[in-house]
């Protein structure tokens, strides 16, 4: 057991006899190590990406809402009738007639 470390540690395993398969699995570890540290990177540059993109879809949705607001209260009647008188245009004194179609 002690003596099979050693030999690891020293390394004669790869310039033994048959020592190519060997060279052939570490060179195999270093591609698998590389491709999983890419995909790291990959992985975190999209989930920067999707942070940011949440981050702005929350700024949109508040936009969304105080615009949604303004409109609402442009629409209300009151506000019509001053935008309204500012231009000269008064409400009507009659009320509106029903036209009811046979």
């Amino acid at each position: 057991m002690r003596q099979s470390m050693l030999e690891i540690l020293r390394g004669s395993f790869l310039v033994q006899q048959g020592a190519l398969r060997n060279w052939r699995l570490i060179l195999f570890f270093f591609f698998l190590a590389g491709v999983m540290i890419s995909s790291s990177h990959n992985i975190d540059q999209k989930v920067m990406q999707i942070s940011s993109l949440n981050a702005e879809i929350q700024a949109l949705k508040s936009q969304f809402a105080e615009t949604r607001t303004q409109a609402m209260y442009m629409r209300l009647e009151t506000e019509v009738k001053s935008k309204l008188s500012n231009r000269g245009f008064v409400s009507s004194v009659t009320p509106p007639t029903k036209i009811i179609i046979e």
